[in-house]
């Protein structure tokens, strides 16, 4: 059965809605390992396009695109933080500000946000962000790779750069989904080598190289010194916000824009971009009305010599970096008797103009020279002047135009800042490469849980159901690493790949939690852990330990094994170690 076009936004919203754990995609390959892709062909003259949908498999849970092992994260140990496990939808939000103890303060204004929350001041609706135990200064948020101190966006930002979310892109042979991207920290727009923007006005569907288009639904902001709350809407058919979201925006010095973007739930939704340059300062201006006698040599012709009346309505002047623009209402120019289309500025065939909502803008370029333009400087600013002047509608006599004297003033001083980040590295090819030899260890067996005497090497032994309080160390001068219990068994022999073998620690977790415990494990370069000594097969018989280690590199991994509630399945790139053994331990009888 075909899947018709103008049901794909119902279906969106469906999904958004948890009643299915379907996602349309753009192909195949944006599901999971763990979903299956549904194909169908949408019916029109011919079969001539093709629809595709993911849906977890039995077991699993998630839109599709993400499909997480029901039984193994039922306790939330898939999920961010900040996400809780729903059996229904997977990992969903945590709402911080429906607690029964708001975290913001009194004054503040809580609003819950993707994987966290933000405080609003109630006055500007400024977002304050937390990082660790403090507020982040205004303006400041804090941004990974700082820790927990707060950095100012403007110059910890990843850089955007997609020509296919330009919103002049109409061709799309496949759809953009942002669901697919990490969103992490702050990001700044690019088109080409320009600064670009999110939108602010509604855009059609089927753009911005996606089926729905993500736009700013209010203003950017105007202060530099603040990181404001907007919300992002996606265009769908005939709806303007057929999906919204929160984000946050910050003006930064040189009129740019930074954004901490969120990821969609569902697809094809993808945010915009579009170069917009930033608004040029408007200056309003009152027309001057020349009034004196114009001065001329003696002539035996009669002339009747007066002057026109200045509109009230006031000029607008646009001090461009490429052009000046004056600007002038046609009604006001109209009723005062003066023709708004016979303007020209000091030089008198420069008279170019464009008439935009009644309004008739005359413009010149910003050069020195250019249409009569008079240049001055200073030691801080560029000063460029002109004048226009205005023509009545009747030429039946002479009369004084309307003069309008503009100015606009440029700061001489500004600033750039570099859009490439220079990172150094290594150059290592060429380089002389050897190899050394694996790092010692070696294993006690110690007395009691505070792992401080050890037993002495040579037999010990110990009463059945007695603890063993077992310890590892590596001789590694390097800090960085830490030694992590890979596995860990008994056998009765001292060889440590005899294949009689019964597991301890398997896969770095316990392999039965009632009988061993882990105490220590890739903190640092040592490692513990402690079991019950009972007897294996019925016989008593010596019984040796063995530890197959690893070295995790704590500066780029998590070492430590998270084994709540389950196994855990070891994918480092560690480096093992050699197998360790301790023993022979003999089991002690009781006395006939």
């Amino acid at each position: 059965m075909g899947l018709p076009a103008g049901l794909i936004l119902a279906l969106i919203l469906q999904i958004l809605s948890g009643s299915t754990s379907g996602t349309i995609a753009s192909g195949c390959d944006s599901c999971h390992d763990e979903a299956n892709c549904l194909k169908t062909r949408e019916r029109g003259d011919s079969f001539t396009s093709q629809a595709y949908s993911c849906v977890c498999k039995d077991g699993f849970v998630g839109d599709g695109l993400t499909c997480l092992d029901a039984k193994l994260c039922s306790d939330s140990s898939c999920c961010s933080q900040g996400y809780q496990w729903s059996a229904d939808m997977g990992c969903v939000d945590t709402d911080e500000c429906s607690l029964s103890e708001s975290p913001c303060t009194p004054r503040q204004v809580c609003q819950n946000t993707p994987g966290s929350f933000a405080c609003l001041e109630p006055s500007t609706q400024t977002v304050l962000f937390h990082s660790g135990c403090s507020d982040c200064p205004r303006g400041m948020d804090c941004i990974d790779g700082h820790g927990s101190r707060c950095a100012d966006p403007c110059d910890q930002y990843t850089k955007l750069n997609d020509e296919w979310r330009s919103t002049n892109n109409t061709v799309i042979n496949r759809p953009r989904c942002d669901r697919n991207i990490r969103w992490k920290g702050w990001y700044r727009m690019y088109l080409g080598r320009e600064s670009a923007q999110l939108p602010e006005r509604c855009l059609g569907s089927h753009r911005c190289g996606t089926d729905a288009p993500m736009w700013m639904t209010k203003a950017h902001p105007t202060e530099s010194n603040e990181i404001v709350n907007r919300k992002v809407c996606a265009a769908f058919e005939d709806k303007c916000c057929s999906y919204e979201t929160d984000i946050q925006v910050k003006l930064c010095p040189g009129n740019f824009y930074v954004y901490k973007l969120v990821r969609p739930s569902t697809c094809c939704l993808a945010y915009c971009a579009e170069v917009k340059g930033p608004a040029p300062e408007v200056v309003t201006t009152t027309p001057e009305l020349i009034t004196e006698p114009l001065t001329h040599a003696p002539d035996t012709t009669t002339e009747t010599f007066s002057s026109t009346e200045a509109p009230n309505q006031p000029s607008q002047l646009m001090c461009g970096r490429e052009t000046l623009q004056v600007g002038l209402d046609v009604d006001s120019l109209t009723s005062s008797g003066l023709n708004p289309l016979s303007g020209n500025l000091a030089t008198l065939n420069c008279s170019r103009f464009t008439v935009r909502d009644n309004v008739v803008w005359y413009e010149v370029e910003t050069r020195a020279g250019v249409c009569g333009n008079i240049l001055k400087t200073n030691s801080t600013h560029a000063i460029y002047s002109n004048s226009l002047f205005i023509y009545p509608k009747s030429n039946s006599s002479f009369v004084h135009p309307l003069s309008v004297p503009f100015t606009c003033v440029f700061p001489l001083d500004t600033h750039s800042s570099m859009d490439v980040a220079v990172r150094p590295f290594l150059e290592l090819k060429g380089a002389i490469t050897g190899s050394g030899s694996r790092a010692k260890a070696s294993m006690s067996l110690f007395h009691d849980s505070s792992f401080s005497e050890k037993y002495p090497a040579g037999l010990v032994t110990l009463p059945v159901g007695s603890p063993l309080y077992v310890g590892v160390s590596v001789e590694e001068t390097d800090p960085s690493f830490a030694v992590v219990l890979e596995d860990c068994y008994a056998t009765h022999l001292s060889n440590p790949h005899n294949p009689e073998q019964y597991p301890l620690i398997h896969r770095k977790c316990p392999a039965d939690r009632r009988q061993v415990s882990v105490v220590e494990s890739g903190a640092s370069l040592q490692a513990r852990f402690s079991s019950l000594f009972f007897l294996l097969q019925h016989e008593y018989r010596d019984l040796y330990l063995h530890c197959s280690l690893s070295l995790c590199d704590r500066r780029t991994s998590s070492c430590v094994p998270p084994c709540t509630h389950r196994n855990y399945r070891s994918v480092s790139n560690s480096e093992h170690l050699e197998t360790i053994t301790v023993g022979p331990i003999l089991w002690e009888k009781a006395t006939e």
